[in-house]
């Protein structure tokens, strides 16, 4: 790492960005694989006054509450991220990639509040919902 003499802390930054980075992959598939689909089913149910069967995991509450709770850990993870980095500000001596590293940060922790915001807030409430009403 160029700077990491100057300044050890990036090799952490590194490590928790790819760590976060692994979770968010992990995250998405069991999203794409296993939630998306079953809340699909329910869309789908209500709309030709269907019953659902019962999923393996249980309850769609299951799947939402791993969800959150990883929702929870890559907020926790880029907190760390910004403790680490005074706030995702480049120091003075930065250079170009290291300031485009910062702000692709700060982007796509925009990007995954707005995921989390969508989900805790407007799809997982209504998939609940979805669920006691074709159950």
């Amino acid at each position: 790492m160029r700077h990491g003499k100057e300044y050890p802390y990036l090799e952490t930054v590194f490590l928790e960005v790819k760590a976060l980075s692994q979770e968010l992959e992990s995250h998405l598939t069991k999203e794409e694989n296993i939630l998306f689909p079953y809340i699909r089913q329910l869309v789908i149910a209500q709309a030709r006054g269907q019953k659902v069967l019962k999923p393996p995991f249980g309850t769609v509450n299951n799947p939402i509450q791993m969800m959150e709770s990883e929702h929870t850990d890559a907020g926790d993870s880029f907190s760390h991220i910004r403790t680490l980095t005074g706030d995702l500000v480049p120091p003075e001596a930065a250079c170009t990639s290291w300031r485009v590293l910062y702000a692709q940060l700060l982007e796509f922790e925009a990007d995954l509040h707005t995921h989390i915001h969508l989900e805790n807030n407007l799809l997982f409430p209504r998939a609940i919902q979805l669920e006691l009403e074709t159950a």
